[in-house]
This record gives C-alpha cells, structure tokens and sequence, in this order.
C-alpha cells in the first residue's frame, strides 16, 4: 500500500470522528430529536471496532511483526499512554474546578477519578487509549512469538475466554464502591483482548481488502468499493433490526462496558460497519475532492478523541439550538441537531488546531521546528 492508499485511511479515521462526535450528543437532545436515537445506536454498532480494525491493518502495512517489540512499545507508550496521562491530566483540572469552585460534586468522585487514571480504566472517552495499546501490545506479542495460524488460534481462544469470564461478571451484583472498583479493573483487563481480537481482523484481513480495491484502476476500484459499501451497511442495518426487533435489545452493545448482548451480532456488526466506512472512504478518496478536513481529522483523530466530548459547550449549543427553533417552527428536530453538531464540530476543531499547533507533545508528537537559513 503506498501513501496514496494510505489517503482513504486518514478520510474513514476522520469520518469516524464525526460519527463519533455525533454519536455522544446524548442526553437532554434526544428529548428534542428522539428519532436519531437508531441513527446514534447504527453509529455504536462499529465506530469502536473500526479503530482497532484500522490499527490492524496499518500494523500490516508498516510490517510490525518484523520490528523489534521493545521499540515498538516504547513508541505506542509515546504515541498513546503519554497523551493518555497528558489528557487525564487536563479532565483531573476540571474536577478540581467541579469539587472546589462550582461545587457539582462530591470529594468521593474525585478520588475515583484518580483511580480510573491509574487503574487504566480512564476518565470518559480516555478509556479507548489504555485499550488500545495494551490490546495492539498483546496482539504484536502473539504473532511475534507464534506463525499465522498458531496465533490465530491464540486469540480466538483469548477472545472466548474473555468473553466467558465476561459474562460471568454480568451475572455478579457488585453493590458496594469497593465492588465497583474491582469490577472496573476487571473490565479494564478483559477490554484489551477484545480490542487485539478486532486488531487480528484488520491485521489478517489487509492483504485480501487491498486487493479488492486497490487494481490500480480508478473506476474499477470506485465500484467494487461503492458496491462493497453497500453490501456491508446493508448486513450491518440487517443485524440491528434482528438485535432490537426479533432479540428484544435496546442496542448492539458497548465496548466501554463490555455490554455484549450478542456475541455474534456484536462482531458481525462491528466488521460490516467498519468495513462500510473503508470501502465507502476509499470510493471517496478516488474522486476530484480531496476532503482535506476529513483528512485532517484523521491525522489528529487521537486529539479529536480526547477534546470532543465536552459537556458545558454541548449545553451551550443545546441552547443556542433552542434560541434559534423559537422562530423555526417546522422540522424543529432536525434544526437543532445540526445547529448542536455544528457547534461541537467548530468547537472541536478549534481545540485540535489550537493543540496540534501549539501543544503537539500532548498527542505524542515533536514540535516542528523550521531552522531559518543565514
């Protein structure tokens, strides 16, 4: 695969931050437009999956297996846990403000807090990162020391091990704050191997994906993607339909949980949304628009993660919505959902510029340095 390819990668990881964006504005908005509730429960049935599935497939590319482990861990720990512990930093600030200055909580959720930080089970959206490495570690440990189908087995047997002693947990009442913090731990352990198991699908499934869609001719590779897409978005739909309607579940599952209602579902979902989004990104990538804030959104998807789920400027935008509905009458829903998402996306990528510009160690990278010549 080479940099051109690499393009609708950037796109698919930016689109999905949007999707992402979009699937969080819950809460006291859907009392306004309750029926983009199917649209946020499709958004959750992959958006989680497709990283760790793109992590795989970029591991690939860049042939991790033949690398040194111990390098490759110094520079996930760079590029993942240090803006991890940089970010949780920034949320502890802001309960320190809620706990002393507005006073909206109590001094037990502070230490619980700390606990998530250190415990790795992270504070809101920062959970995905400790996930994310000590999955992408485990999974590089395995096919380092093991061949392809050896390892292939390994995780398949890792994965129902850990959903076994998954839903084991779901069976046991932790009732007390002790129970809960153990019960986040064992969470915080169980969540890494899912996430190598999604990691093993992008990984194994690289080589056969490239070549479905990437002949070398533009109008070829546009149609098989477009009619990839398409097949993939319609099983996705197909599985949520048969979760909600005929399995009687509110939705697909939760990877922050590990709510897995069913197991089969759960993946089948998570690899046709996310392969949706690969092959629709790529049709779009072979097109004349370039989708440059896509793009952009993608490079600092790690960024965008961290900085977009903001409460107080989501409750500001829930207002502004309902300011600008008192002289829309009509479709009033819908108005507002896109007055709060624009809202959430300018706010978004102004942080992400404002950190990539001036902050750039806060998502592991280096400053940029431009040496003026004599």
């Amino acid at each position: 695969m080479n940099k051109e390819r690499l393009t609708y990668f950037d796109i698919a990881r930016g689109a999905a931050m949007v999707l992402v964006l979009i699937g969080h504005l819950q809460g006291k908005i859907l009392e306004y437009s309750p029926y983009i509730v199917y649209f946020c429960i499709w958004i959750f049935s992959f958006h989680m999956p497709f990283f760790f599935i793109i992590s795989g497939m970029l591991s690939k590319h860049r042939n991790d297996r033949e690398k040194d482990l111990k390098s490759l861990i110094v520079k996930r720990f760079k590029g993942i846990m240090i803006p991890y512990y940089l970010f949780s930093a920034v949320y502890l600030v802001i309960v320190l403000y809620a706990l002393f200055v507005s006073k909206t909580i109590l001094p037990g959720t502070f230490f619980v807090s700390i606990w998530h930080v250190i415990g790795l089970y992270g504070m809101n959206v920062l959970w995905f990162l400790p996930a994310m490495f000590l999955g992408e570690i485990l999974f590089l440990y395995i096919i380092k020391r093991a061949e392809k189908r050896v390892s292939i087995i390994i995780m398949t047997v890792l994965t129902v091990f850990a959903y076994i002693l998954n839903v084991a947990l779901q069976g046991i009442s932790f009732d007390t704050a002790f129970a809960e913090r153990v019960h986040e731990l064992c969470i915080t352990l169980l969540r890494p191997v899912f996430a190598a198991s999604f990691i093993a699908i992008g990984y194994y499934g690289y080589d056969l994906i490239d070549r479905m869609i990437n002949s070398g001719n533009k109008k070829k590779d546009t149609a098989v993607s477009l009619a990839l897409s398409q097949i993939c978005l319609i099983i996705d739909i197909l599985c949520i339909v048969i979760s909600m309607k005929f399995l009687h579940y509110d939705n697909i599952g939760d990877f922050r949980s590990l709510v897995q209602h069913n197991i089969l579902i759960y993946y089948i979902c998570g690899i046709t949304g996310s392969l949706w989004l690969i092959f629709f990104s790529r049709a779009l990538s072979l097109g004349r628009y370039k989708f440059r804030v896509l793009t952009y959104y993608g490079i600092n998807s790690l960024v965008f993660m961290a900085v977009h789920n903001n409460s107080t400027v989501l409750s500001a935008a829930l207002n502004a919505a309902m300011y600008v509905n008192q002289f829309i009458t009509r479709a009033r829903g819908y108005v507002c959902y896109f007055i709060v998402i624009a809202i959430m996306l300018l706010y978004t990528t102004l942080m992400v510029i404002l950190i990539d510009r001036f902050f750039p160690f806060m998502a592991g990278k280096k400053r940029i340095t431009v040496r003026k010549s004599a």
